[in-house]
């Protein structure tokens, strides 16, 4: 949806942005299909110890998981920034879609490890019942996005024209603040998935854990 609202948006800019935006679904989805995996893990594993009342271990899975994806993801962010122009020629960049494909696809590959911890902590709220915070956290990113977006990409409202790179940062914006609601909710005392209690606890990711995963 995030992308489906970025090239509209941009479409103000000429096709070119618009191609350009389209470039990096691709490379991005396949930057992320390892995190994608491990969430379902997660979500599959929180629910048994969920099941099984054993709040230990899937904080334990929690905790595993998301440092696992956390260093996978910066791996490829890392390499996603460094070699954006190349990634965008194998996706079939033109000279005049490219460089509004790299510098899309470098602010989004750069902010991308907010996204990845928003959909791993909803992945383990899933698996105890708590399905309502994707909702919340997907509808305030791409509200924020829209915003921001509007303000940005033609620079509205006092803001700095910033084109196709506005339309990017206005995305990673919108991750960020999902993702801050997505660590506020494994904050509260009483949820299962509870950052005190890990620390409280002592719980630290393990070698086991991540076997399970």
């Amino acid at each position: 949806l995030t992308a489906l609202i970025d090239s509209y948006m941009v479409s103000a800019l000429g096709e070119n942005a618009v191609a350009g935006v389209g470039l990096t679904a691709q490379p991005k989805f396949l930057g992320l299909a390892a995190c994608f995996a491990t969430n379902v893990a997660l979500s599959a594993l929180v629910a048994r110890r969920y099941g099984q009342k054993n709040k230990k271990d899937a904080n334990r899975i929690v905790i595993t998981g998301l440092l696992f994806v956390s260093v996978i993801i910066v791996f490829i962010s890392i390499i996603a920034v460094i070699f954006a122009g190349t990634i965008m020629d194998l996706c079939g960049a033109t000279p005049e879609t490219k460089e509004y494909g790299v510098t899309y696809f470098q602010i989004i590959m750069g902010g991308i490890i907010f996204n990845v911890w928003q959909m791993s902590i909803n992945s383990a709220q899933r698996g105890i019942g708590n399905t309502k915070i994707t909702m919340r956290t997907n509808v305030v990113s791409n509200a924020l996005n829209i915003v921001f977006n509007y303000l940005l990409i033609g620079g509205n409202l006092g803001f700095p024209r910033l084109g196709i790179a506005g339309a990017a940062i206005a995305t990673v914006l919108g991750t960020v603040v999902a993702s801050i609601m997505s660590i506020a909710s494994i904050a509260r005392k009483d949820c299962f998935i509870n950052i005190y209690y890990m620390a409280a606890e002592k719980i630290k990711p393990t070698i086991s854990a991540l076997k399970r995963i």
